[in-house]
């Protein structure tokens, strides 16, 4: 079972499982923390378009980001290629056990080769 990030406006995140997430939303929780963001607090103001769309994809990679980061136990090596692809830009090879290794030091050191 998959697990996700849901934000509130005044309450901290939390993770649930992706099941129970739509019972939450109905009750002021969102998918994504940009849903709160006030992008004035980032020095963009509203009517500025690409600022704001701007602002919003980047949220938007990190939620989806972290929410990959919770579930990586129960990816197939297809979902793990893609996923240290996509976020950390690295082509990873071997069979599971390895490519699940890779991604767990990617997200560890955040693909700098650092810990």
């Amino acid at each position: 079972m998959n697990k996700c990030w849901i934000y509130h406006e005044t309450e901290e995140p939390k993770i649930v499982d992706e099941d129970q997430a739509t019972v939450f939303y109905g009750e002021g929780w969102e998918d994504s923390p940009a849903k709160f963001v006030k992008t004035t607090d980032f020095g963009i103001e509203p009517d500025d378009a690409s600022g704001v769309q701007a602002l919003g994809e980047s949220i938007e990679g990190v939620k989806d980001a972290l929410n990959a980061q919770l579930n990586i136990e129960s990816m197939k090596p297809k979902e793990l290629k893609a996923f240290a692809s996509k976020h950390h830009g690295m082509e990873i090879k071997g069979n599971r056990e390895k490519l699940l290794k890779q991604v767990r030091a990617l997200i560890n050191d955040n693909g700098t080769g650092h810990s």
